[in-house]
């Protein structure tokens, strides 16, 4: 029960951090103007298609490049060494961090497909889907953040993570037909945003969409904790 308290206060932390570096009223600016843009345009004939586009790259880039340049901001105004000067879990950063960027990510997608397409969209394949991409962005910025406390080194190295994270959306704009991109850790929160709204899954593609989501964030979380644990402490 204390732990769970002290991970609320984290989160909390972590909204009020994001905030005040205007994290928050970049979103939902960037948002405000894509949903105005899908709504002016949602009887466009390949909606569908640039709405994926977009509600995959913002989640995406608030998961990679914000967590990236929140902890770099913590560490030039001196906020990360106070906090690891305190008994305070790693876990707990780590998790209240990506959690508030995830929540960010979501209400932010929300806020585009209701824009494009109403209520007309499966909210749990959905939901899952902007998380499962969020949350992984999110693990990879702890990675590069691992390993570089410049924004400028950041930006470069998020290119090509970027880049092969998102792979799979070749696949989908049919612009390569490799069965490899499967096993790319967005495949399957992609294949459930996708089927959201668009393209239904079978049950067994499902069921694998769901599973490998899971397994791919239990995965990176592990890594991303090992690095960021050895980063912090060293």
């Amino acid at each position: 029960m204390e732990n769970l308290k002290h991970f609320g206060q984290q989160l909390k932390w972590q909204f009020i951090i994001l905030q005040r570096n205007n994290l928050i009223n970049i979103s939902v600016g960037i948002t405000a103007l894509y949903a105005i843009i899908f709504y002016l345009f949602k009887d466009f004939v390949y909606m569908e298609k640039v709405l994926t586009l977009l509600v995959y790259n913002d989640p995406s880039l608030i998961g990679l490049l914000f967590f990236g340049l929140a902890v770099i901001l913590e560490k030039n105004q001196q906020v990360l060494p106070a906090f690891l000067v305190t008994p305070m879990s790693v876990h707990h950063y780590l998790l209240s961090r990506t959690i508030a960027l995830t929540i960010i990510g979501w209400l932010c997608a929300l806020g585009m497909v209701i824009a494009a397409l109403g209520f007309s969209f499966n909210w749990l394949h959905f939901s899952l889907g902007v998380i499962g991409i969020c949350f992984t962005f999110s693990l990879a910025g702890v990675f590069l953040i691992s390993y570089t406390s410049e924004f400028l080194n950041y930006m470069l190295l998020s290119i090509p993570v970027m880049m092969v994270l998102s792979l799979p959306l070749l696949n989908y704009y049919n612009l390569t037909d490799v069965a490899w991109f499967q096993i790319v850790p967005t495949q399957g929160a992609t294949d459930l945003l996708i089927s959201s709204y668009e393209r239904p899954l079978t049950t067994g593609d499902l069921l694998w969409a769901y599973t490998s989501s899971i397994l791919w964030i239990g995965v990176l979380y592990w890594g991303a904790y090992q690095v960021f644990y050895k980063s912090v402490r060293s």
